[in-house]
C-alpha cells in the first residue's frame, strides 16, 4: 500500500503569463495516484482550496491554510513542486485586514483567526506562537507546515534540470533550523524530455510506496 502524498505547487495560472504555473506537474501527479499498480493516495493544494471554498460561505484565507495544515498531518510524504515563480509567490499572504481569498469573488474581509495583536504576532491553531506565519503564502505556509511537522519532504522542479536558483529563500531558511526534524528526500527535475512524455516517479518512487 502506498503513502499518503500532500502535493503543495503554484496551481493558480498567471493571466500575463499562464505557462509559469505547475498544473501540468499536478496533473501528471494525479495520474501516478489514478494507477491502480501505484497505490498512492494523492491530496493537492488546489483540491483543499477548492473543498473549503465550496463548504465554507464565510472563506478566509486562513481557513483553507488551516484545512491544508491538517491534510499535511495526515499525510506521510510532501511533494513541494518549484517552478520558476515558486520563490515570487505571494497568494495566501493574510494582512489581518484583508483575508478573503482573491479568487473568491467576496468583498476584502478582516482575519476572523487573529488572536494577537499584529500579523508579526499571532496565535497558530495548535497555540504555538510563530511570527509572520498568517503572512506567508499558501506555498510557504504548507512547507512550513510540512517542516514544523517532521514530515519528509519532495522537492521536484518543473523542467528537466534541477534549477537551484528557483529554490526560495524561505525554504534554505528551513533547511537550516536545526530546531525542525524534517528531512529531505531527494531534489530531482519532473520531466524527463522536452515532450513531457517521461516524468520522475521513478526516481522517487521508493520514497512513495
Amino acid at each position: 500500500m502506498g503513502k499518503r502524498v500532500f502535493v503543495s505547487a503554484d496551481w493558480k495560472e498567471n493571466e500575463s503569463n499562464p505557462k509559469s504555473c505547475d498544473k501540468n506537474v499536478v496533473g501528471r501527479i494525479r495520474e501516478w495516484a489514478d494507477d491502480d499498480r501505484r497505490s498512492i493516495e494523492i491530496d493537492c493544494t488546489d483540491d483543499v482550496h477548492s473543498s473549503v471554498l465550496d463548504t465554507l460561505d464565510d472563506c478566509r484565507r486562513c481557513d483553507i491554510k488551516r484545512e491544508c495544515g491538517s491534510h499535511i498531518n495526515w499525510s506521510s510524504i510532501v511533494i513541494f513542486v518549484v517552478g520558476d515563480n515558486t520563490a515570487t509567490k505571494s497568494a495566501g499572504a493574510c494582512s489581518c485586514d484583508e483575508c478573503s481569498p482573491a479568487y473568491s469573488g467576496k468583498e476584502k474581509l478582516p482575519c476572523k483567526l487573529v488572536w494577537g495583536t499584529s500579523s508579526s504576532d499571532v496565535r497558530t491553531w495548535d497555540g504555538t506562537l510563530y511570527k509572520n506565519e498568517m503572512g506567508m503564502s499558501y506555498l510557504q505556509y504548507e512547507i512550513t507546515k510540512a517542516a514544523q511537522l517532521g514530515k519528509s519532504i519532495i522537492v521536484v522542479f518543473n523542467s528537466m534540470n534541477k534549477q537551484e536558483s528557483w529554490i526560495p529563500s524561505w525554504y534554505t531558511t528551513l533547511l537550516n533550523d536545526t530546531s525542525l526534524t524534517f528531512t529531505e528526500k531527494c531534489r530531482v527535475p519532473f520531466w524527463k524530455d522536452t515532450e513531457r512524455k517521461g516524468d520522475c516517479y521513478q526516481d522517487i518512487k521508493e520514497h512513495l510506496l
